[in-house]
């Protein structure tokens, strides 16, 4: 198993493909891709163009792409909270409300100064949802979402998919596909949670990548480097890119 993190490795990886399968990308990789706010955005892209140049397909398990969903959606929620915020200066604003917009204001703001990407997390969604109430055109949650998210997540997803070539693996438990050399069990899934301490969509990840046909993982997690150091991964022609 290579461990590789520079572009004038990848390129060479690239480069001696014999196969040309694809690529299994994790959903680091393909939120950097996204979102020019992400510290990984240029380096991510110019990953993707020499996929692009060498014609690699990339591929993306259906957990994956839930989970870029799922930072699509509330990267525009954060986007719906910062425009409200900027309102509050000159508009009346109840309280409780007015109190999460700042902190979701000021964690965003604190996040652009290390270069990263805020994304509003599960507990202030809690509260925006509560709390919503009739104040500057917006009359609830709901109308929130009509405005912010709606019809724009599911433009920029699909728009973001076909960008980028997106392949999804979808296969069921004990199918065969010409994508793998071996089945998929859930039961090897869950022994890597236990063996390697990992969470459930992580070691999806791995299972299916090594036993696919997959030639390299691209992620933006190095803790995948951990996850491969028996024997026989050792020896392995695939590879991991780490993006940095």
């Amino acid at each position: 198993m290579r461990i590789l993190r520079g572009v004038e490795e990848f390129k060479e990886l690239l480069e001696n493909s014999q196969t040309k399968t694809g690529c299994l990308a994790d959903t680091g990789f393909l939120y950097a891709l996204a979102y020019k706010d992400d510290r990984l955005f240029e380096h991510a892209n110019d990953i993707h163009d020499l996929l692009v140049e060498y014609e690699m397909p990339i591929y993306s398990n259906v957990i994956s792409r839930m989970e870029l969903i799922d930072l699509l959606f509330r990267k525009q929620v954060t986007i719906g909270c910062l425009q409200l915020f900027e309102s509050a200066a000159t508009h009346s604003f109840h309280k409780p409300i007015y109190n999460t917009l700042k902190d979701i204001r000021d964690k965003d703001t604190a996040a652009k100064k290390k270069r990263e990407s805020y994304k509003v997390d599960e507990g202030r969604l809690k509260k925006l949802r509560k709390n919503l109430v009739d104040e500057y055109g917006i009359s609830d949650w709901s109308d929130f979402c009509a405005k912010f998210t709606d019809e724009k997540l599911t433009n920029e997803w699909t728009s973001i998919e076909q960008d980028l070539g997106l392949n999804f693996v979808e296969i069921l438990e004990g199918q065969d596909s010409e994508l793998f050399n071996e089945h998929l069990r859930w039961s090897d899934m869950v022994a890597i949670m236990g063996k390697k301490g990992l969470r459930g969509p992580d070691a999806m990840i791995v299972n299916l990548f090594d036993k696919s046909k997959f030639e390299v993982l691209i992620t933006s997690d190095s803790d995948f480097e951990k996850c491969f150091t028996d024997p026989l991964h050792q020896i392995s022609n695939k590879s991991i890119f780490v993006l940095q």
